[in-house]
């Protein structure tokens, strides 16, 4: 498991005579596993409180990446608990809704942008201007019938009058305006663009946001900033650590407490030298 900056290292210096004895017994190897399982038990709920404070977005990276994992080691006797989120791309994904973004339990890349927050994208570079091919037609001349038009809020009423003939050459047609877009149709995949009944002018996607994205505008279009921890304002890793530490403590002084009671005892009865033997006494 890897983080991406979202790294909160705690020491617990009142437990330190606790860890220092279970590392004095002898065997280093030992000593690191019976301070791993500790840990493991110890920071359990931490691990639990990120599953329920990590919000679930279209894609669900970020719930499936949760993870605990401990890392020990044999040489010195320490073992180190790691809580968060795997980002190691390494499992197999598939597109999560027919773009490019994957969906998998290992795609959490953008756990530091829900830790740390962003700052605003500003997309500056408008789309080449549309050209397309207007074709001739011609309108004979025919009798326009009455009828009733909306101008400036109005109703305008129209009377019948005849209309000429006239024609237009086929000709080539460029936009002057340039056109600034914002989409999540590559990344998400395909949407529908329909609009809003009774409003004209506004429009909504199927599916809706978060599940897709569409903006248009004719200025460069500015992306607001996302705060640390999303809308919530609450950034998953510390939430939960800030949550449980209390716990986690508590828990780690006990499990401490246990293992060396149980290596010494072990080393007493057996005389061997070695805590090796509280461990396989311990397992059952």
């Amino acid at each position: 498991m890897a983080v991406a900056g979202a790294k909160i290292s705690v020491e617990f210096p009142e437990l330190e005579k606790l860890r220092a004895g279970i590392r004095n017994l002898g065997d280093k190897a030992a000593a690191a596993q019976l301070l791993g399982d500790a840990l493991y038990k110890a920071v359990y709920p931490a691990f639990l409180r990120l599953g329920e404070v990590t919000p679930i977005g279209p894609t669900r990276n970020m719930r499936r990446a949760v993870d605990l994992k401990v890392k020990t080691y044999a040489r010195t006797g320490n073992a180190v608990a790691l809580f968060g989120y795997r980002r190691a791309a390494a499992e197999d994904s598939e597109s999560a809704q027919g773009g490019t973004i994957q969906a998998g339990p290992d795609r959490a890349f953008h756990q530091w942008w829900l830790e740390f927050g962003t700052k605003p994208r500003i997309i500056d570079k408008p789309t080449p201007p549309k050209r397309y091919f207007r074709s001739s037609y011609v309108k004979g001349g025919f009798l326009r019938k009455a009828h009733t038009r909306i101008r400036n809020g109005k109703p305008v009423t129209v009377r019948a009058h005849p209309v000429t003939a006239h024609a237009v050459s086929a000709h080539n047609v460029t936009e002057l305006r340039p056109s600034y877009f914002a989409s999540s149709f590559n990344e998400l995949g395909p949407f529908e663009i329909q609009k809003v009944r009774g409003d004209r002018k506004k429009f909504t996607t199927n599916p809706p946001t978060p599940k897709a994205f569409f903006k248009r505008s004719s200025t460069p279009i500015i992306l607001p900033a996302v705060q640390p921890g999303g809308r919530a304002g609450l950034p998953p890793v510390q939430t939960a650590w800030n949550q449980t530490k209390g716990l986690v403590a508590e828990r780690l002084q006990s499990e401490l407490r246990i293992s060396l009671e149980a290596a010494v005892k072990t080393l007493v009865f057996r005389g061997s030298g070695s805590i090796t033997g509280a461990l396989t006494n311990a397992g059952g």
